[in-house]
């Protein structure tokens, strides 16, 4: 994306249009003179521009006349714009990036049904900084004569973003008027919904203020669009900028005198942990401080943590941390870019149930390369960890397509949904999961998504639980999802995999406890569910 500032003067201005073309249009459209370019361009020449138009289909079918690239280097053009349509946009693109090469000095506008109705993709992934809505005359001679673009209608405009610098950041960060947050309000809301049923925990829960210490995380996962959010907005690299150890403290003596209900700050970075050296400062800091019984959560990666990190945290008294395990699969966790392998998951869990840290992991069970063996086994693995209490789990059942997330680029299979916006003749496109390349995942996939909320009641009420924990959730998820994937295997004639497990596991642990469930399971189970020993 340019970040040149866009300054037209008023004078005569040169201009050349591009018609939409591609050699694929050609051979299912009529050829012959795109009118919209050239009303454009006799209209701006009426009113004193010189402007030209090109025809790219002309070239392509017949060999005849310049190319486009000589088009562009046939004089200094001041702008180029292109009308985009949807069977062309590819073309239309490509030709962006040959008029931002040869003419860098040319304002780049794109405008036509396409760029209309698509101009964030026109914008985002494109050098064009103009996209123009409707009819182009008007808004395409505003510009060409040095109206101010935030005066002329019909526009749409992207500048890059520019980001906090240290300074702006922790004067952001000392800005917030924590004194007036309204945290009680908040809190109060979870008091009444629970009353007599508040224990310690809960009341550190509930009681939780959170705070932004870093501007973002670097690493760059596939299912996460906050990583990107800074560095897409603003075209360039950003540095990952934290606020110091010092600010930070200050910060939280400011919420702790002006909200002593407060139980627990919540510092919610994607990866708080990421400078391990500033982390054990701080906790250093909270150490010396005392800030009574006042408990910390926080972000962390599994590649982060070590025993000596985490010894200082436990002093700290850092109750939980939030790792995003999402698979205990190798091959998804390299698919997903994660960074982090199998066996650093497994030694942080083990080094954070040794100091006294349970966390809080996530578990996301389909992705869209994701085999049966790769769901399993991140079930099994989640199953004994949440049965030897060492973890919080929760599970999510597949990967939403978010939009500026890398899986949302790469990848187009969709479970979608309309959801009508009330009030409004509009309608929402919802992407609720990216469906799964394996077919059997995929059946597997389906059936879970629809079904699992309901199979958490009904088990729930069938073994009488009242009040369903987010373990509780979490293991009637997983074993559902195990009773699908069994029942899956014996319909395709599949074969269980062996399967890596964390140390101490006994192989027929994971089996007791789904043949626990089933025998709780409030309908009849397949006699294709055969009981498989994990090997």
């Amino acid at each position: 994306m340019r970040n040149k500032k866009i300054t037209v003067e008023t004078n005569m201005k040169r201009v050349l249009l591009i018609a939409p073309s591609s050699a694929e249009s050609i051979e299912r459209s009529y050829l012959g003179p795109n009118l919209g370019v050239v009303r454009l361009s006799g209209y701006l020449s009426l009113h004193g521009h010189h402007a030209d138009y090109y025809d790219p289909s002309l070239k392509i079918a017949t060999g005849d006349g310049p190319s486009i690239e000589d088009k562009f280097l046939e004089q200094e053009w001041d702008i180029i714009g292109f009308s985009c349509l949807d069977d062309t946009i590819l073309s239309d693109i490509r030709n962006m990036y040959h008029a931002k090469e040869l003419c860098p000095d040319a304002l780049l506008v794109a405008g036509g049904i396409e760029a209309q109705f698509n101009y964030q993709t026109i914008l985002d992934k494109t050098p064009a900084r103009l996209v123009i809505l409707g009819e182009g005359e008007i808004p395409l001679l505003e510009i060409a004569n040095g109206t101010p673009l935030h005066e002329i209608p019909g526009l749409v405009l992207k500048n890059p973003s520019r980001a906090l610098s240290q300074e702006q950041f922790e004067e952001a960060t000392f800005a917030i008027d924590w004194e007036n947050v309204p945290y009680e309000t908040y809190w109060d809301h979870y008091v009444e919904k629970y009353g007599e049923d508040i224990d310690d925990l809960k009341d550190q829960e509930i009681h939780t203020a959170r705070v932004f210490s870093r501007n973002r995380c670097p690493i760059g996962c596939k299912f996460c669009s906050s990583t990107h959010q800074l560095t897409w907005g603003a075209g360039v690299n950003v540095p990952v900028i934290s606020t110091t150890e010092d600010s930070l403290i200050s910060v939280v003596h400011r919420i702790q005198r002006a909200h002593p209900r407060v139980r627990t700050v919540y510092l919610t970075d994607d990866d708080f942990c990421i400078d391990k050296a500033s982390v054990m400062r701080f906790c250093d800091k909270v150490v010396e401080e005392d800030f009574g019984n006042l408990t910390f959560m926080c972000f962390a990666r599994a590649s982060d943590l070590n025993l000596k990190l985490l010894q200082k945290m436990k002093a700290a008294n850092f109750r939980r941390l939030i790792i995003g395990v999402e698979s205990f699969s190798q091959s998804v966790l390299d698919d997903m870019n994660k960074h982090c392998s199998v066996q650093q998951i497994h030694e942080a869990l083990h080094l954070c149930h040794e100091v006294g840290i349970k966390p809080h992991i996530n578990v996301i069970l389909t992705t869209p390369y994701s085999t049966l063996d790769d769901i399993e086994v991140s079930i099994d693995n989640a199953l004994w960890y949440i049965e030897r209490d060492y973890v919080y789990c929760a599970v999510m059942s597949a990967i939403r397509p978010l939009k500026g997330t890398n899986y949302y680029e790469l990848h187009s299979d969709y479970e979608t949904r309309l959801a009508e916006i009330e009030g409004t003749g509009y309608t929402l496109k919802i992407d609720d999961y990216i469906i799964t390349d394996d077919p059997v995942s995929k059946e597997v996939q389906d059936i879970y998504w629809n079904g699992v909320e309901k199979e958490v009641d009904s088990y729930a009420n069938k073994v009488g639980l009242k009040h369903k924990s987010t373990n509780d959730i979490a293991k009637i998820s997983l074993l559902y999802m195990k009773r699908l994937i069994r029942e899956a295997r014996a319909k395709h004639g599949l074969q269980a995999m062996s399967r890596d497990l964390p140390v101490g596991c006994g192989k027929d642990e994971i089996e007791q406890i789904y043949q626990d469930y089933l025998v709780n399971y409030s309908e009849p189970v397949s006699d294709n569910a055969p009981r498989l020993p994990l090997v």
